[in-house]
């Protein structure tokens, strides 16, 4: 999922990424494991936390509920699903 591109990117582990947007770790490990999805207010909230450290593109809190989302580091884009 793009969660795991995105963690990638950024070179923190799901950890240090859970504790970046403020949740609890098992959540931010089923988020990115497709098992859970946030409600629309905590996927605005993450991705707004999200952005605060991400060294590629903007994450858009939409990404949350899309099928396939492009991410962007400044090396590389790959499209993920």
């Amino acid at each position: 999922m793009w969660l795991k591109r995105w963690r990638d990117v950024n070179g923190l582990t799901q950890k240090q990424a859970a504790r970046a947007v403020e949740i609890p770790e098992t959540t931010f490990a089923s988020y990115e494991q497709g098992h859970r999805s946030p409600s629309v207010d905590r996927a605005k909230t993450i991705a707004e936390k999200m952005n605060d450290i991400s060294r590629g593109e903007d994450v858009k809190w939409t990404y949350f509920f899309d099928d396939v989302v492009l991410i962007s580091s400044t090396k590389r884009s790959e499209e993920v699903s």
